[in-house]
């Protein structure tokens, strides 16, 4: 009988690979074993609150196990939609940059271990009202190994806007798209 197959391994590579914290509008499926998965994420407007005072925000989207993460590449594509008023929280036309780090955004300077694994991708929030933007792609450009055997790696969806003019007061966005993770777990040296 193989259609609980699929979902057994579904659930064996979780166990071995990691979790995504509860959210509403993530969904992330890991598939592999022996220490190689692939990680899908999938974002149906999963909403992120950004405040006027630091016009930068993150969300966590996946906990790893303990041991050396190696992200071998991957590819992003998301869309943003401001669900507040426009013309009072985050602008038209805000620029919004992007990334996968594993920190959480702490500036409206997206850099350091905020960038390492999708390095900062703009995007101009185009869409009107509470309409999409335009589809931003991105790849993993370099492999990075992450040494979570002190801490577990966490994974962070982090936005960045680069002027105060962008945001006039607190404001939420919503993330729609998918991003696609190959990586490895090399285990943990104790």
């Amino acid at each position: 009988m193989t259609r609980g197959l699929p979902r057994t391994l579904s659930r064996a590579a979780a166990r071995e690979a990691g979790l995504a914290p509860p959210r509403l509008g993530l969904k992330a499926v890991t598939t592999g074993q022996g220490g190689a998965f692939r990680t899908v994420f999938s974002f149906n407007a999963m909403q992120v609150p950004v405040a006027d005072a630091q016009a930068f925000a993150s969300q966590k989207i996946f906990d790893f196990l303990d041991g050396k993460v190696r992200i071998k590449g991957g590819t992003a594509k998301l869309q943003f939609a401001v669900l507040t008023a426009r013309a009072s929280t985050i602008n038209d036309n805000a620029a919004l940059t992007w990334s996968l780090g594993s920190a959480a955004a702490s500036s409206a300077t997206l850099a350091s271990t905020m960038v390492n694994v999708l390095a900062g991708t703009g995007r101009t929030l185009d869409g009107a009202g509470a309409a999409l933007s335009t589809a931003s792609t991105a790849d993993v450009a370099a492999a990075v190994t992450l040494d979570g055997t002190t801490t577990p790696v966490d994974l962070y969806l982090n936005l960045a806007f680069a002027t105060g003019t962008d945001i006039d007061a607190d404001g939420m966005l919503a993330a729609t798209g998918t991003i696609t993770l190959l990586w490895e777990n090399w285990g943990d040296n104790v």
